[in-house]
């Protein structure tokens, strides 16, 4: 497949959907999914960069949360100099960027995608196909230009807005836009002998949001709790403890998608090879394909992505049990932990900060969160609310899911033998308190009294924690099956391996003795001649 480059002026697309869109505007995450979907169509998308000004990015406070979980690259361009607003600077950065794209550093492209319906670009296009390159366009109806509707450099598509985006899909049926039944008159994208007229209102009824490829290497740990939220939605939905592999591959990408196929494939094997999905032959079944898979809670990273998943939506649950119908998104990534101790495979607040907004950008690539932007004080506030019946959202609402799930993730990541088994009692009010709110203690309670937590004191303070009764059937509900993934040593434990007694001692306290066996062995012919045998 063609290698593609895509340019997005994020500026134009922004005001186009503000300035010429009925209702509520879709999220910034499902616009650019939806211009990747596009691209991606035309062969692997290996340059992506969205260019926006600085007064657009603090309008949208999504923007860079999803532009980092599709992988496009950011470029900020200041628009205010001695204090005056600049305008109209992203489609010349845009211009700039493309032609040092294209004549120093990746002459090799051969198709181009320029979202942006300014009439500067017509230059651009020029260029392109001065070098023989594809080029297409998207922009909205209503904000092309003519320029760019006449401009005979534009010979092979322009797409759209108002056809790629899947925003009738996003929203619930008292807030759709009703189409027009009559067909809208036809525009003229390229004038002269070859001219080419599409209809705006003669499209299809939109299709199901197939998730995106992914935008990282299938190894990192982004893509791979991707895979295991998608694998939990396919078998929380089936009801079963794993699926066929074929089922599963075949369930996320379309037969007729190869690319696609082999992607996830690769995103399997790395998930099998790292010990984060569990893979099991079933009878005498043989192939790849037959393999049962399922996901090992027992992989840190797995335990990690499913309980502060089900953390984020029971948040926005309870928020909107209070006769709220949605939350503003800033407040279901809110990080509820404050010290620098807390456990997990991400540390510090930063990083918990965008492991919250990854997973909520997960959760609203399934379905399972609605996203839309709502005008409020001359800004672009995104609220959001759970998807009635979602798999992800019946998961989350199982009895005790939050509190097992806690419990199960702390006890997998933790560094010291005691705490393996055994969790402290005042973690959970700490991670648990916003999002279950007053019904956090009852919750514990049904958990004691069935059977399925144990209260113990242990250390010499006799501190309060909670063990989870892993064979409970509450707990298999939830937590499914999980081996044990082989870990590497810490550092400390390296260096503790690497120790030598030395004559003051390891620590080198003045006068601590050596062990007997080094005393030994440094008195040895053999310590005073380390090649005599």
């Amino acid at each position: 497949m063609a290698d593609v480059a895509l340019f997005i002026d994020w500026e134009n697309v922004y005001y186009t959907l503000r300035q010429h869109s009925e209702g509520a505007l879709p999220s910034s995450l499902k616009v650019l999914q939806a211009i990747l979907s596009k691209a991606a169509e035309f062969g692997s998308v290996r340059i992506k960069q969205a260019i926006f000004g600085q007064e657009v990015a603090a309008q949208d406070e999504t923007l860079l949360m999803a532009l980092e979980f599709t992988g496009i690259e950011p470029i900020a361009v200041a628009q205010r100099m001695s204090g005056r607003l600049l305008k109209g600077r992203a489609d010349s950065v845009l211009i700039v960027r493309a032609l040092r794209m294209l004549y120093k550093e990746r002459p090799d492209l051969d198709t181009w995608f320029i979202v942006s319906g300014d009439r500067d670009l017509n230059a651009l296009c020029k260029a392109l196909k001065d070098e023989d390159k594809r080029v297409y366009l998207i922009a909205g109806d209503k904000a092309l230009a003519n320029e760019l509707r006449e401009s005979p450099y534009l010979r092979d598509d322009v797409f759209l807005l108002e056809e790629i985006l899947p925003e009738i899909r996003l929203r619930p049926p008292e807030q759709r836009v009703v189409l027009p039944e009559e067909p809208r008159s036809r525009i003229a994208l390229r004038s002269g002998r070859g001219r080419v007229l599409r209809r705006v209102a003669d499209r299809p009824a939109p299709l199901p949001v197939i998730p995106m490829l992914p935008a990282r290497a299938p190894t990192e740990d982004t893509e791979q709790r991707r895979l295991a939220v998608l694998l939990l939605d396919q078998v929380v939905a089936t009801g079963d403890a794993g699926m066929s592999r074929d089922d599963f591959v075949s369930s996320v990408v379309p037969v007729s998608e190869r690319e696609g196929r082999r992607v996830l494939e690769e995103l399997i094997d790395a998930g099998i090879s790292q010990g984060h999905l569990l893979s099991r032959t079933v009878g005498r079944a043989r192939s790849k394909g037959k393999q049962q898979l399922a996901l090992n809670f027992g992989s840190p990273l797995v335990a990690e992505t499913v309980f502060q998943l089900v953390r984020l939506l029971r948040r926005v649950d309870s928020v909107l049990g209070k006769e709220q119908r949605r939350i503003p998104v800033v407040e279901a990534v809110l990080d509820p932990l404050s010290r620098a101790d807390q456990p997990g495979v991400v540390q510090g607040r930063g990083q918990r900060r965008t492991l919250l907004e990854t997973l909520f950008s997960i959760a609203e690539e399934r379905g399972a969160v609605v996203t839309e932007q709502v005008g409020r004080e001359g800004r672009q506030i995104a609220m959001c609310w759970l998807q009635p019946g979602h798999p992800l959202v019946e998961y989350s609402r199982r009895s005790g899911a939050s509190v097992i799930l806690l419990l199960h993730f702390a006890q997998v990541v933790a560094d010291r033998p005691e705490e393996r088994d055994w969790t402290n009692a005042s973690l959970v009010p700490e991670l648990l308190a916003r999002a279950e709110g007053d019904d956090l203690d009852t919750i514990v309670k049904s958990l004691v009294d069935a059977g399925a937590v144990r209260i113990e004191e242990r250390g010499t303070k006799r501190r309060v924690g909670y063990v989870l009764v892993r064979d409970h059937e509450l707990v298999k509900r939830v937590i499914g099956e999980s081996e044990a993934v082989p870990q590497t040593p810490t550092r400390a434990a390296a260096v503790e391996k690497l120790k030598r007694p030395t004559r003051r001692g390891s620590r080198g306290g003045r006068g601590r003795r050596r062990q007997p066996a080094a005393v030994a062995a440094s008195d040895s012919p053999a310590a005073e001649n380390p090649l005599q045998l």
